[in-house]
């Protein structure tokens, strides 16, 4: 065993491998979601308010996805791409740290990152309910 591996963490890699399975699962489900006996429901905010969720369209966004159309599935929900997008990166991310030894983060800086997130992801999300207003049909 090299002095590399033996101090390899791979506590780093759990929560984006388990997120990185859990999409890829989404997108063979999406794959194949045309077959399945049962079909989501209707959208209850859109049909009680008039206007699209901010998930509006994710269903679509992921069999596009699914299908290697990029540009289809942003059209349907963009957050959709984006968060795909940023769990990849977040599993090659946790990749490297684990192939380079690195420690996870104290909790002060892990809190730090977690509030950081947050709110980037709830801008993204306020951005992506704007845009599903005007140009969701």
């Amino acid at each position: 065993m090299t002095r590399a591996s033996a101090s390899r963490r791979p506590e780093v890699l759990v929560a984006p491998t388990i997120t990185f399975i859990s999409v890829l699962a989404l997108l063979l489900i999406a794959r194949v979601y045309d077959e399945l006996p049962v079909k989501a429901s209707d959208c209850r905010f859109k049909s009680v308010f008039g206007i699209p969720c901010v998930s509006c369209g994710g269903t679509r966004s992921m069999q596009s996805l699914a299908q290697g159309d990029l540009t289809q599935a942003i059209t349907f929900n963009p957050a959709v791409v984006v968060g795909v997008i940023a769990v990849c990166l977040w599993f090659i991310s946790g990749c490297l740290r684990f192939r380079r030894g690195d420690a996870p983060l104290s909790v002060p800086q892990q809190n730090r990152r977690i509030r950081n997130v947050s709110l980037t992801i709830a801008g993204l999300l306020v951005l992506n309910w704007v845009y599903l207003l005007f140009f969701l049909k």
